[in-house]
């Protein structure tokens, strides 16, 4: 396996921790209940990678390159048994934030068919998402061509994010998403889904960002409270680095368990 990107190096570090907090919280028994692997398995392997992450510097030159493909391999173990719990829970998840966020997304499309009208113009597909929903399909289209009125408002608040206040790994994490965006911005790929997202993440970053440094939050534009910035910072490096260190969906061999944080 070649030595992760900087940027996935930062991202396995933060992740580490995180996947073990999540596996705490939702219980060791109840993991190795739902998992495919094997209950010594499982616990070998938590216990191990409990033990790694602990003693892992924070340094990324003080780590030994040759113990990259070893922690890239248990993230993405422990990974698995996080979602194999979860994976309900993201669907159901997913159907409430898209009827949360629905009628400010109609909202939106809705003044730019009226601003689009008064140019003596009109895409009739916006217009079309402006009607009575017709299904889930229809809504969370909608909700998607919101977000995407939005990229050229938000690309220049995320260009602008100050990281000063971010962890070491944090901040470059964002950094490396502010680079992947303007490469993206000034040279559109046919698919926005990752670049709206990450822009999406950024503008809540600002948010958050601001409420932390001046201890106001707008109510208007405040994310839900369980949001934080760690949350977040971790959803932008997901859409950077998951495709690179396996992450997305992967089942894993058995036999993959009894090398994984060793």
């Amino acid at each position: 396996m070649a030595l992760p990107s900087t940027g996935a190096q930062h991202y396995t570090l933060l992740l580490l921790p995180g996947l073990l907090s999540e596996i705490e919280r939702l219980g060791l028994r109840k993991v190795i209940a739902r998992s495919s692997l094997t209950a010594a398995d499982i616990s070998g392997l938590y216990f191990e990678a409990k033990t790694i992450t602990r003693l892992l510097p924070d340094d990324l030159d003080a780590i030994d390159a040759d113990l990259w493909p070893d922690l890239v391999e248990c993230a993405r173990i422990l990974a698995m048994l996080v979602r194999e719990v979860t994976r309900e829970d993201l669907a159901r998840t997913k159907r409430q934030a898209i009827n949360q966020f629905l009628p400010r997304a109609r909202h939106q499309v809705r003044d730019e068919v009226r601003r689009q009208l008064g140019e003596g113009n009109v895409d009739f597909r916006l217009a079309g998402m402006t009607r009575p929903p017709t299904g889930d399909a229809q809504a969370e289209e909608t909700c998607i061509e919101a977000i995407r009125l939005e990229r050229q408002r938000r690309y220049q608040t995320m260009m602008g994010l100050d990281t000063e206040f971010l962890g070491s790994h944090q901040a470059a994490i964002v950094e490396e998403a502010r680079a992947y965006v303007s490469r993206q911005m000034d040279d559109p790929p046919e698919d926005f889904g990752a670049l709206d997202l990450l822009i999406h993440l950024g503008d809540v970053l600002r948010v958050l960002l601001k409420a932390e440094q001046e201890g106001v939050t707008d109510e208007g534009t405040a994310p839900p409270g369980h949001i934080s910035i760690g949350n977040v910072v971790m959803g932008i490096g997901n859409l950077l680095y998951a495709d690179e260190l396996g992450l997305r969906g992967a089942r894993v061999p058995r036999e993959a368990t009894q090398e994984a944080c060793v």
